[in-house]
């Protein structure tokens, strides 16, 4: 069975700004992957986020998942055959008023040029009423939009960014998935989603890939891994499948990770540094 998008996907995919639903694991996969994570969860962190923070560059099994041709091969379809693996993210909405505000990556990243893309897998359903993305449909062709950082109660984004446009909730479209599926989207989507009013929690697995011309441009000493496809510009150092399940160096190459990435994502906060 081919792991690659057709030619109709992947046409769907540049005219829209994403690609929905795309059958990945199977449900016991799934399953298996939320095991591996509520575990993880139950460490002794003084946050459940740090202890999902950078799995592939403290675990064997996440970094062998990012490797997997079944989300590299439609990932490359719509990026080019060289890819690197930016970031592994968790977003986890549990029964409740939790969101996400209409957003768009690409302005707060730093990784230009945008040739980004996101696939979201869904660990658990994410059916209409546990609040599943929803999306601008050709937004990303568009303007990258100014962001207002509301920090609101309830959103579930790091800091409550909103573009500062209007949107149109009837031109969106929702993406409900079920566990195992996966969808892709592009760096300049706007896309949020609705609170979780089911009695499970909403759990998406979120992988960031880039062509390998992307580069970092706010903060020094981002690293990635190549997945697929040579890297000949060498703009993120790479890392290494780890020796060790969550070793010491390993522990400590993601917590330096994770200042690098905080300083990027949050850079306005240390401009009087």
């Amino acid at each position: 069975m081919s792991t690659h998008l057709n030619e109709s996907q992947i046409a769907a995919f540049h005219e829209n700004g994403f690609l929905s639903p795309i059958q990945l694991f199977s449900p016991e996969e799934a399953r298996q992957l939320r095991t591996k994570l509520e575990a993880i969860e139950q460490q002794p962190f003084d946050h459940r986020s740090k202890s999902r923070f950078g799995l592939p560059i403290t675990n064997r099994w996440a970094w062998d998942l990012v490797h997997d041709p079944r989300i590299v091969d439609p990932v490359s379809d719509v990026l080019g055959p060289n890819v690197m693996f930016w970031s592994m993210d968790w977003f986890i909405k549990e029964p409740g008023p939790e969101f996400v505000s209409y957003h768009q990556d690409a302005t707060y990243w730093g990784l230009e040029p945008h040739n980004v893309v996101t696939a979201w897998v869904a660990i658990s359903d994410a059916l209409p009423a546990s609040g599943p993305m929803k999306f601008v449909p050709g937004s990303h062709r568009g303007p990258l939009f100014e962001q207002e950082d509301t920090f609101g109660e309830n959103n579930i984004l790091s800091r409550g960014q909103v573009v500062k446009t209007t949107i149109d909730e009837t031109s969106t479209i929702m993406t409900p998935l079920n566990a195992g599926e996966m969808s892709l989207h592009h760096v300049r989507m706007i896309h949020g989603s609705d609170p979780n009013n089911s009695s499970d929690r909403r759990i998406g697995m979120v992988l960031r890939y880039c062509a390998t011309d992307v580069k970092q441009t706010k903060v020094k000493g981002d690293r990635a891994i190549l997945v697929k496809g040579k890297d000949s510009y060498h703009h993120f150092e790479h890392i290494p499948r780890p020796n060790e399940d969550r070793g010491e160096a390993e522990l400590a190459r993601a917590k330096a990770l994770s200042e690098t990435r905080q300083r990027a994502l949050h850079s306005k906060d240390f401009e009087d540094d």
